[in-house]
């Protein structure tokens, strides 16, 4: 009963000192994750989370700043999750425009080469 009671105050106080420090690590991550999905045309292919991603994280550095820690860290895994959605959907719709693009190639192509071999079978 005795060790049960010490783990617990143990967790007790581990949480308790979690939440006074500053989330300064997670905030450098959502804001490195939100300017990869810009390098990869966020604006472009997903505006809506990218800018729900920096309004969150803006959102963070303000509750941190009010030494706020624990919602400051929620908001940052919050605004984390729309950065990397950003980027996933720009990498995606990107994906999507270039195989769009080679199959009208192909069909170009494929054009192209019908209209020779009909070409060919009329001169025979």
């Amino acid at each position: 009963m005795r060790q049960l009671l010490l783990l617990t105050s143990f967790l007790f106080i581990t949480t308790a000192c979690a939440s006074t420090k500053p989330p300064n690590d997670k905030l450098t991550q959502v804001e490195s994750t939100i300017q990869q999905a810009e390098q990869v045309g966020a604006e472009n292919y997903a505006p809506l989370e990218i800018r729900e991603a920096r309004k969150k994280l803006a959102e963070a550095r303000e509750l941190s700043a009010k030494e706020n820690y624990e919602k400051a860290k929620r908001t940052a895994d919050r605004a984390m999750v729309d950065a990397e959605l950003a980027q996933m959907k720009s990498v995606s719709e990107k994906a999507q425009k270039a195989v769009r693009q080679l199959r009208e190639s192909i069909r170009v192509l494929q054009e192209e080469i019908q209209n020779n071999l009909d070409k060919t079978e009329n001169r025979s």
